[in-house]
């Protein structure tokens, strides 16, 4: 670590505080993310996937490092912070905001699931904003390989903590979960990640998820039994000074991703090809998502075995 000048704090975690940093004798600056050693399978894990990931809207890995007390991270800075700080900030973003972050955020998933790596913690502070204002996933520590996922099956339910063999089974962040994941038989998917996106998009428009609780044993009922309350977006022209609500078409996709049925939740397919990206971004951006279903994605066994049982 000797390699870089370390300045400001510019995140903090319950096991990680990340720096903004530069490299000496460079004018290059980096976030430098420092872990306690006690995350390391987490570390690792995240690497691993980082280093297997090469496209825009995903974060850059560009190092990693090991000293007595933590390991280190060399990543892309985003100038920009988080999501989750920019709607603290805002409250909740107009719909036009909702689509451009909603693009990045279908297409840096769906390379991740092309590669057959299942995000398993998307959520707003796991989506960065870089100066173009383009988003970059990050947060890759409780990614899962869908072939591993087979191997988790057997692995008690893991909720923020405690559980399976390797503690990664099914962790997650409660309010972004899938009703699935909360039952014996559910596992990571495909289908869990759109519901967490499907939460994401719906707190871009309304300022908070759609099921919120201080109680994780109500957030559970919350989820597996209650319909998300109507989509109305609270982010607006402030020209205007009234908020625009959010398109039927904009809904739609909203409420189809949080479908509590994983074999009737919008899949690939339907998101790729659905109606509100032309009507948010035009026939060329449309045809573009649309074209990505070109590409098959890995199988999902374990997946496959809990709808079929």
């Amino acid at each position: 670590m000797d390699r870089y000048h370390i300045y400001e704090a510019i995140g903090r975690g319950k096991h990680s505080v990340v720096y903004k940093g530069r490299r000496k004798k460079t004018i290059q600056h980096y976030a430098i993310k420092s872990v306690d050693k006690s995350q390391r399978p987490r570390v690792l894990q995240e690497v691993q996937v980082l280093r297997s990931l090469s496209h825009d809207l995903v974060l850059k890995f560009y190092a990693w490092y090991e000293t007595q007390n933590h390991l280190w991270l060399i990543l892309e800075y985003c100038v920009g912070g988080d999501l989750l700080a920019l709607l603290r900030q805002d409250e909740a973003l107009p719909p036009k905001s909702v689509a451009a972050f909603g693009r990045d955020l279908a297409v840096a998933l769906r390379v991740l699931h092309r590669g057959g790596t299942l995000h398993c913690d998307l959520k707003p502070s796991n989506v960065l904003v870089d100066e173009n204002g383009r988003l970059k996933l990050c947060g890759f520590g409780l990614a899962r390989k869908t072939a591993d996922v087979a191997k988790d099956v057997n692995g008690e339910d893991d909720v923020n903590g405690g559980g399976a063999k390797d503690g990664l089974s099914k962790r997650g962040t409660p309010c972004y979960m899938a009703p699935e994941l909360f039952t014996e038989r559910g596992v990571h998917s495909y289908a869990s990640d759109l519901y967490a996106l499907g939460c994401v998009l719906y707190e871009c428009c309304v300022g908070k998820p759609p099921f919120v609780s201080n109680s994780l044993t109500e957030l559970m009922e919350m989820i597996l039994n209650d319909e998300p309350p109507a989509l109305r977006s609270r982010g607006g022209d402030s020209r205007e000074g009234k908020p625009d609500p959010p398109t039927p078409a904009l809904a739609d996709l909203v409420h189809g991703l949080l479908e509590k049925d994983p074999a009737r939740r919008l899949d690939w397919n339907a998101v790729l090809r659905h109606p509100f990206w032309a009507e948010s971004g035009g026939a060329t951006c449309a045809e573009d998502l649309a074209s990505m279903t070109s590409h098959p994605l890995p199988p999902q066994p374990a997946f496959q075995t809990y709808l079929s049982g």
